[in-house]
Parts: C-alpha cells; sequence; structure tokens
C-alpha cells in the first residue's frame, strides 16, 4: 500500500512537472519591476476609470513627418514606421514605397505617467528617440490585466541613450484590456487597446520596424522632405566616396570627436583607416538606398554594403549613428556592421552591380 501510494505521488509529481514546463512563462516589463507606490497608481486609475479614451490626431492633409527622411526600397527593411506624439497621445503608422510616404493608421494612445524624456530608471516617462522592435510576446506570456495579448519590445536604450548615460528598460508597445483606461499612465511604455495591438501586428517587422516616439511630431511639405532626402543622401554618398578613394582627411571629418566603434576612438579609427588605405591598392564600397530617421539633432541611418578591396570582401548591413555638432553637421559618432543573409535582394543587386543606388 505504501509502495502504491508513493507510486501515486510520484506520478502526480511527475504529471504536475509536466504541466507546469508545457505552460509559457510569464515575461514581465522591466518598467514594472521597480516599486511603484500602490496609492499613486490606484489613484490614477481611480481618476480616468469610466473616462473616454483620447482621439488620435490625423496629420494634416499633404504633409508628412520630420522625422521620416526615407525608408529604403529594399528588403532589408521594414516598409512601416510608427510614430508617437506624446502631446497628443497619438500612434500613426506610416507606410513607404515608390520614394512616398502614406499615412496607414491613427490610433489614440498612451504614455507615460510623467512628461518628459526618461532618462532614469524608474521615472515613468516614456523615452524620445528612435528605437525599432526587438521581440513579441503573447498569450500565456504575459498578464492579460497588465499587458493585453500581445507586447512588442523596444531597444531603450538606444545608442544615444547610452551615450547620455540614461537608466532603465523594458519599454514596450502593449495593449491593455478594456476595464482600463488610456488616460491612466504607464510606467514608461506606449499603450494601445487590445484589439489596436492585434491590428498592428502585420505592420511590425522585429529589428526593421522604426518606432520614433517625440514630444511633438512637426510635419512638412512633400518637397521640403525631398529636400531634406536628398541632401542627407549627399552627405552619406560623400562619405562613401572618400572612403573609397582612400581620402583619409575628407573621410575622417565626417566623424565626431566623441565616435566610438569597435574599441576606438576617433583617433585610433583615423590611424586604422590609414593602415588598411596603405595596404590596399583599390577600394570599392556600394550601397543600397539608405532608411534614414532623424530625431532633433540624431539620424540613423541604414543600408546594405557591398565591400571589396584587394584582400577582403563583404555584404553586410551598415548602421550609421550621426549626430549634429555645433556648426549643424551631422557627424558619425557609431558605426555598426552586421552581415546578412545572401538571398536578401538588396545584397544581390549590390554583389551583381558596379553601381551604388544612391
Amino acid at each position: 500500500m505504501i509502495r502504491l501510494k508513493l507510486t501515486v505521488l510520484l506520478l502526480a509529481a511527475g504529471l504536475l512537472c509536466s504541466y507546469a514546463q508545457s505552460q509559457p512563462t510569464q515575461v514581465e516589463s522591466a518598467t514594472n519591476v521597480v516599486s511603484d507606490a500602490q496609492a499613486d497608481k490606484e489613484d490614477s486609475e481611480d481618476a480616468t476609470k469610466g473616462m473616454p479614451d483620447p482621439q488620435g490626431i490625423a496629420p494634416p492633409s499633404g504633409k508628412f513627418p520630420t522625422t521620416l527622411v526615407n525608408l529604403g526600397e529594399t528588403d532589408a527593411f521594414s516598409p512601416y514606421a510608427f510614430i508617437v506624439d506624446k502631446s497628443t497621445r497619438t500612434l500613426t503608422i506610416w507606410k513607404y514605397e515608390a520614394g512616398n510616404l502614406t499615412p496607414v493608421a491613427v490610433y489614440p494612445s498612451d504614455m507615460g505617467r510623467k512628461p518628459g524624456d526618461k532618462t532614469v530608471l524608474g521615472d515613468l516617462k516614456t523615452p524620445e528617440g528612435i528605437y525599432f522592435f526587438q521581440s513579441r510576446y503573447e498569450g500565456g506570456q504575459l498578464d492579460f490585466n497588465e499587458y493585453g495579448s500581445r507586447a512588442f519590445t523596444m531597444d531603450y536604450p538606444n545608442f544615444f541613450d547610452l551615450m547620455e548615460n540614461k537608466t532603465g528598460s523594458g519599454i514596450w508597445l502593449h495593449a491593455i484590456p478594456e476595464t482600463k483606461s488610456l488616460l491612466r499612465g504607464s510606467r514608461g511604455c506606449v499603450v494601445v487597446r487590445d484589439e489596436v495591438i492585434q491590428k498592428i501586428t502585420d505592420f511590425i517587422t522585429l529589428k526593421k520596424t522604426p518606432i520614433v516616439i517625440q514630444e511633438k511630431v512637426t510635419y512638412i511639405t512633400p518637397d521640403d522632405l525631398k529636400g531634406r532626402r536628398q541632401s542627407l543622401n549627399r552627405w552619406i554618398d560623400g562619405w562613401r566616396k572618400s572612403w573609397e578613394a582612400k581620402d583619409i582627411n575628407s573621410y575622417i571629418a565626417y566623424y565626431g570627436d566623441q565616435f566610438k566603434s569597435l574599441g576606438m576612438d576617433r583617433g585610433q579609427w583615423r590611424e586604422y583607416k590609414e593602415n588598411l588605405n596603405s595596404k590596399y591598392k583599390s577600394i570599392s564600397v556600394r550601397i543600397s538606398e539608405p532608411l534614414i530617421v532623424v530625431h532633433d539633432d540624431e539620424a540613423v541611418v541604414r543600408f546594405i554594403q557591398a565591400y571589396q578591396s584587394d584582400f577582403k570582401e563583404d555584404v553586410g548591413e551598415k548602421t550609421l549613428y550621426l549626430r549634429k555638432d555645433g556648426s549643424g553637421q551631422y557627424r558619425i559618432l557609431g558605426e555598426q556592421w552586421k552581415s546578412v543573409s545572401k538571398k536578401n535582394l538588396a545584397a544581390i543587386r549590390l554583389t551583381e552591380s558596379k553601381d551604388s543606388n544612391l
């Protein structure tokens, strides 16, 4: 009898263990891990309970957000971009196709309980800047009461945030159930209704789709946007040509004093490039049409790059982090490269062509 009972208990324990292992582990945003005064949270929810959602404000007809300079005609990046206007509590989605931007959707949204740009862990503020969606959680991975049925993480703190020693993490775009108000204020995340998170999922490609969060979104005419695009494309092409020509003085002028990459500062980067220039008889650098997104004086530029010299040949995705200096000129503060799949159409076109797409 004892042996039978022990067998039953072991079987039950095994079944429970198997059940527990089959259940998804719930994921918690780091913003919710930080202690928050329960009374403040309850006061916020009580004060907004039953209030109607804010109304998403549609962009002005015939104008385009200043921030979306170019999303790039390549499969390497997403044709969609998200923009959050904190002043109007509005999330807009834009599509880039054949050189034109088109508004796709407008939704009301919630954000951090405290106004201003996020700077430190637990300040209850939503960060402002250029971010990219990183991962997706849904269903049993989430506490529905806190995050709805789906959530997308962002890469806060980004390159610029880290330069400014901003702290905190766990900034998401997530949903909330109908029982909660979109006016209550989050701990820093961008929040939408659960039905909205379902609709916008098709517009998100992880690691590729940008979300730009600004205090107030500004808009410009198509001609002004075209002018900004041409100006930045010329800047990028000037950088590319100076590298290709092995003109070290012209090339290094594109880099700012705070530049860091591969463990090197600006001076070390110059020495590194001078050494390579002395070894190679020729250098070829071709790039795809770039993704260009700006926020205030900062810009993120991403493109597919095909590099070839006497001894080396590779194709990868290059990211440049730019910031305007005191003279108003963009300078490179950071540079990253990663390999891409050989099936990437932009990479195939670059390796088969002798020209840059700029």
